[in-house]
C-alpha cells in the first residue's frame, strides 16, 4: 500500500495553473515589483560615478541583488504556476536554489556590505594626519607564490575569491546530498532516504524538509546570526554622510526573522493553512526585498539628495563667486566637536547670520584649506569618506609653494620626484588606495607623464638594468625578498631624487586641472555637509548650555530624538 501512495506520488499529474485571486496577486506583484528594482538598478547604473555610489562599489551589491532577485521571482509565482510542473521537478529546483543559488547570492551581498567596515578603517589613515598613504602590496606579485600574489590583490578581488571556494565546497555539499536521498529519485541512493508511507498531502510535506536541508539552513544561521550581528556591532560606532551604515545595518537587521520563521513554518504544524497560500521559503524572501529596499532603493534617495545638495552649492558658489576674501570673518576660538579639540587660529565664524550662502563658496573652502584645513581633513576621512581628496590638495598646495622660478635641474628633478609621490599616492589607479575622482581625459593626461616613472619605481617587476635613483649602488648579485623590491616613495623623496627621463610636458601646472576638478567635487559635495554639521552642532550646542543640566522631561526627548537621528 506505501508503495501505491509513493507511487501515485511521484506520477502525480500536472496541474493546470491557479489563477484565483492569490495567484493573480502574486502575479501582478511580482511584475510591479521587479519593473520599480529594475528602474532602480538602471538609475543606479546610470549615476555609478557619483561619489555616493563610487565609493559602494556597487557592482558586487547589484549582482548579489540580482541573483537573490532571482529566486524571489520563483517563488513568487510558485502559487499560481509552481504545480504546472511534474512534482519531482518542482522540488528538485526549489532544492537546489536553496542551496546553492541563494547561499550565493546572500554570500556576495554580504560581501558588499564588509566594504563599508574596508573603507571607514583604511580613511582613518587621512584623518590621522595629512601626509600621504599608498597601499603597500605584501610582496612582488610577478616572481613569488601564491600566497603572496593573494595578498597583493585588492580587497574585492580577494572577497570573490574567498566566496567562490566556499561556494565550490556548497556546491558540492549540496549536489552528493541530493545524490544520496532517494525521495527526489527513487531509483538510486542510500537505504533508508526514501519518502515515508503516508497520505500524499505528507509525502508532499517532507519533500520540502529533512536532513539534506540543514547545510542550507546552517549557511543562512551563520550569515545571519553570525556574521550579520558583529557587521552591526563594528557598524555601529560609524557615523557617515553618505547613508551606508544606515543602510549595512538596515540589511543586516532585516535578515534575522527569514531562517527561524522558514524552520517554523515548515516543522510546526499550526502554519499548515498559512503555507497554503504563503510558502515557507516566502519568510526569506521578505528579508530579500528588505535587501533590495537598502540596496537600491535607499541609494537612489541619497543620490537624489545629494543632487539638491550639490545644485545648492553651486548656486550658492555662482552667486557670490566675485564675493572678496574679506567677507569672511575670523574668529579665534571655534570648538569642532566631531574633532573632540578646539581648533586654534583664523577660522570661519560659521554662525554668522550675515554669511547666508557665502559659506557655500569656493572663497570660504579656500580660506579653510589654506588656514586651517585640519577639521576638513578629519571630517571628509571620517564621516565622507573622500579623505583623500581633501589630502590630495593640501599636498598639491603644498608642492606649489616649494616652487621657485629659475629652478636648476636638481631642483627640478626634486620637484619631479614629490610629484610621483603625489601621482602614485593620489592618482594612479595601480597605487593609489583611494584614487581621485577624474574625468579619463585628465587621468589619461597625467600618466602620459608619469605612469612610466611609476612603473619604474613602483611596478610588479624589479627593474635592474637601470637605477631610477641617484644614490648608493645596491649590488647586483644580492638575493633580497622581493617585498624588499617595492620602494615606498613617501619615505625616499626627501633624501634622493628620481634620476631617468622627465616628459617635456611636466610644469608648475601640472596638476591643475585634477586640482580644479577636485577642489569643486570637494565643494557641491563634502563642504556643504561640514557647513552644515559644524552649524548643527554649535547650535546644538549652545542649546544645552542655555536650558543648564537637569534631567528635565525636554533633555531626555532631546536624548531620544538624538539617538533615533544617530541611526538614521
Amino acid at each position: 500500500m506505501a508503495d501505491m501512495i509513493q507511487l501515485s506520488l511521484y506520477d502525480l499529474p500536472q496541474s493546470p495553473p491557479n489563477f484565483d485571486a492569490v495567484g493573480r496577486f502574486y502575479i501582478a506583484f511580482c511584475a510591479t515589483w521587479t519593473f520599480l528594482l529594475l528602474v532602480g538598478v538602471m538609475f543606479l547604473v546610470l549615476n555609478r560615478s557619483n561619489p555616493i555610489l563610487k565609493i559602494r562599489g556597487i557592482s558586487l551589491s547589484l549582482t548579489a541583488i540580482l541573483f537573490l532577485h532571482i529566486y524571489w521571482i520563483l517563488a513568487q509565482i510558485t502559487y499560481p504556476i509552481g504545480f504546472t510542473l511534474p512534482i519531482l521537478a518542482a522540488y528538485d529546483v526549489q532544492y537546489f536554489f536553496m542551496g546553492i543559488w541563494f547561499p550565493l547570492g546572500v554570500a556576495l551581498f554580504h560581501a558588499s556590505n564588509t566594504r563599508f567596515l574596508y573603507v571607514a578603517q583604511m580613511q582613518k589613515q587621512y584623518a590621522q594626519s595629512l601626509n600621504i598613504r599608498r597601499k603597500k602590496p605584501g610582496c612582488n606579485g610577478a616572481d613569488t607564490s601564491w600566497l603572496c600574489r593573494l595578498r597583493n590583490l585588492d580587497y574585492p578581488t580577494k572577497i570573490l575569491i574567498y566566496i567562490g571556494i566556499g561556494i565550490i565546497f556548497q556546491i558540492l555539499l549540496t549536489v552528493g546530498m541530493w545524490l544520496m536521498c532517494k525521495k527526489y529519485h527513487p531509483s538510486f541512493g542510500i537505504a533508508g532516504t526514501e519518502l515515508p508511507s503516508g497520505t500524499i498531502a505528507e509525502q508532499l510535506i517532507e519533500l520540502s524538509r529533512g536532513w539534506e536541508w540543514w547545510p542550507s539552513a546552517l549557511w543562512q544561521a551563520i550569515w545571519t546570526w553570525i556574521i550579520a550581528p558583529i557587521m552591526i556591532w563594528k557598524a555601529w560606532d560609524i557615523r557617515d554622510t553618505l547613508g551606508w551604515r544606515f543602510q549595512t545595518i538596515g540589511c543586516c537587521l532585516s535578515n534575522l526573522h527569514a531562517t527561524p520563521l522558514w524552520l517554523i513554518s515548515m516543522y510546526v504544524p499550526a502554519f499548515t493553512k498559512v503555507n497554503q497560500y504563503f510558502a515557507p521559503s516566502e519568510w526569506i524572501h521578505l528579508s530579500v526585498m528588505m535587501f533590495e529596499i537598502f540596496a537600491v532603493f535607499v541609494p537612489c534617495w541619497l543620490v537624489v539628495r545629494q543632487r539638491r545638495l550639490h545644485k545648492r552649492a553651486a548656486d550658492s558658489n555662482a552667486k557670490w563667486e566675485t564675493t572678496s576674501q574679506s567677507t569672511l570673518r575670523a574668529s579665534h576660538s571655534v570648538e569642532w566637536k566631531t574633532a573632540s579639540l578646539v581648533e586654534k587660529g583664523i577660522t570661519i565664524d560659521f554662525l554668522d547670520r550675515e554669511m547666508g550662502d557665502r559659506l557655500f563658496t569656493m572663497s570660504a573652502l579656500d580660506h579653510v584649506l589654506n588656514e586651517n584645513p585640519g577639521p576638513l581633513q578629519q571630517f571628509s576621512a571620517l564621516r565622507d569618506f573622500s579623505g583623500e581628496n581633501i589630502a590630495f590638495l593640501t599636498n598639491v598646495s603644498s608642492w606649489k609653494a616649494s616652487w621657485r622660478g629659475g629652478a636648476t635641474d636638481d631642483q627640478i628633478r626634486e620637484l619631479f620626484t614629490r610629484a610621483l609621490v603625489i601621482y602614485t599616492s593620489f592618482i594612479s589607479p595601480r597605487d593609489a588606495e583611494f584614487p581621485i575622482n577624474l574625468s579619463s581625459k585628465d587621468l589619461k593626461h597625467l600618466e602620459e607623464i608619469f605612469e612610466k616613472p611609476a612603473r619604474i619605481v613602483c611596478g610588479e617587476a624589479r627593474v635592474d638594468q637601470a637605477t631610477p635613483f641617484d644614490g648608493p649602488s645596491q649590488s647586483s648579485d644580492s638575493e633580497t625578498d622581493s617585498a624588499h623590491d617595492y620602494i615606498e616613495l613617501q619615505e625616499i623623496a626627501g633624501r634622493i631624487q628620481y634620476a631617468g627621463e622627465i616628459s617635456n610636458a611636466f610644469d608648475f601646472g601640472v596638476f591643475d586641472r585634477a586640482q580644479a576638478h577636485i577642489k569643486y567635487l570637494v565643494l557641491t559635495n563634502t563642504w556643504p555637509k561640514f557647513v552644515t554639521e559644524i552649524q548643527q552642532q554649535r547650535r546644538s550646542g549652545e542649546t544645552e548650555r542655555s536650558h543648564g543640566t537637569g534631567k528635565s522631561q525636554s533633555t531626555l526627548a532631546s536624548r531620544v530624538s538624538n539617538l533615533i537621528h544617530s541611526i538614521l
